[in-house]
C-alpha cells in the first residue's frame, strides 16, 4: 500500500518492488481489493482507493512505532496525552536514537545561538552552558519561555535570566527545546529518568508535535514570579 501511494503499479512491478512471487503479490493485491483499500484500473495499474489512502493515514502512528520498536520498549510514553500519542506518526521523519547525551547539548547550543524569533524550553534542569548564550540571544530581541519543575533549583552560581517567560509544573515528563527552525526533544526511560540523548526535528510536521505539546504544558503550568534584581 505504501508503494501504491507513491505510483500506481502492475503486478509484475509490485511482485519485484517487494521482492516476493508474483502468485503471492496477487494474493495480497485481491485481499486488499477485496478489503476496499486498493483498485484495479482498465490499463491492469494498481492504485490506492480513498478508503486505502485514508486508512494509512491512520497507520503513519502504527508504522512509526514499529519501525522504532526498540526505542519504545525503553522509553515511558504513559504521561504523554492522549491527542499526541495519536498525532505520534508526524515525527516519523525523526531518527531515534541516534544521538548521545554531549552531542545533544551542544547542538542546543548551536541551535539557541541561531535562534531570531524565540527559543523555549521545557526541562528538569538547567543547562549552565546555555545561560550566557540565553542572555545574548535576549539582547537581540529573541523571545524565551522557560518550564521547569516546581522544586527546580539552579545550580551554584546561575541566576534566573531577566525578561523571560517562566512557569512551573510539578512534574516535567518530557524535555522540549525548540526554535522557529527545529525542535529537541526527549522522553522519559522506563525508570522515569529524562533521557538527554535528545531527538531532532525539523520537518515541519514534528516541529508542529512539539511546539504544540510545549503550548499545552504552558497552559497547565503555573506562571513562576519573576526573580528578583
Amino acid at each position: 500500500m505504501l508503494e501504491l501511494q507513491k505510483q500506481r503499479l502492475k503486478l509484475s512491478h509490485i511482485s519485484r518492488k517487494l521482492d516476493m512471487t508474483v502468485t503471492e503479490a496477487s494474493r495480497h493485491l485481491q485481499r486488499l481489493s477485496e478489503a476496499k483499500l486498493i483498485q484495479k484500473d482498465v490499463d491492469g495499474l494498481y492504485g490506492l482507493a480513498d478508503f486505502g489512502n485514508l486508512t494509512l493515514s491512520l497507520l503513519s502512528g502504527i508504522c512509526f512505532i514499529s519501525e522504532n520498536r526498540q526505542y519504545f520498549l525503553e522509553h515511558d510514553l504513559s504521561r504523554l496525552p492522549s491527542e499526541f500519542v495519536e498525532r505520534i506518526g508526524e515525527l516519523s521523519s525523526v531518527s531515534l536514537g541516534t544521538a548521545d547525551v554531549m552531542t545533544s547539548f551542544r547542538l542546543s547550543e548551536i541551535m539557541l545561538q541561531e535562534a531570531s524569533e524565540y527559543m523555549w524550553i521545557l526541562s528538569d534542569q538547567v543547562l549552565t552552558s546555555t545561560v550566557p548564550i540565553i542572555g545574548e540571544r535576549m539582547k537581540r530581541g529573541v523571545e524565551f519561555r522557560f518550564i521547569f519543575p516546581e522544586n527546580l533549583v539552579a545550580p551554584p552560581g546561575v541566576k534566573p535570566v531577566h525578561g523571560a517567560q517562566r512557569r512551573a509544573l510539578p512534574r516535567v515528563e518530557e524535555i522540549i527545546l525548540m526554535t522557529e527552525k527545529e525542535a529537541m526533544f526527549g522522553f522519559p526511560y522506563l525508570n522515569g529518568k529524562l533521557d538527554y540523548a535528545l531527538l531532532i526535528g525539523k520537518d515541519p510536521e514534528s516541529h508542529k508535535w512539539c511546539k504544540d505539546l510545549f503550548l499545552h504544558r504552558w497552559e497547565k503550568a503555573t506562571p513562576a514570579p519573576s526573580p528578583a534584581k
